[in-house]
């Protein structure tokens, strides 16, 4: 039979191997855990710069559309419209 030496010997070793296998197994979940986090935000930046994209042309369109006024001019002079008489109006009442 082996001396109680060496039995705490080989003790310690097997105690600070199985730490060291833990630790590396927890440090490779910690790892894929961060890769899918870095993944998650590169995805929402990505959307990010998208909507913010959107939203420059959508600013651009919106800056180069034709006011209500311009709209109305264009309606008279191009198309011959004119605003209605009081016998032309109708009046709805909206019961929502």
């Amino acid at each position: 039979m082996k001396n109680p030496e060496e039995r705490a010997e080989r003790l310690f070793r097997f105690v600070c191997l199985s730490f060291s296998a833990l630790m590396l197994v927890l440090g490779l979940f910690w790892q894929i855990r961060l890769v899918r986090l870095q993944e998650q935000i590169d995805s929402l930046e990505s959307a990010i710069r998208l909507a913010q994209d959107e939203g420059k042309l959508l600013t651009i369109r919106l800056e180069s559309s034709p006011t209500l006024e311009e709209l109305e001019e264009t309606a008279v002079t191009r198309f011959g419209m004119q605003h209605p008489t009081q016998g032309q109006l109708i009046e709805i009442e909206y019961l929502g």
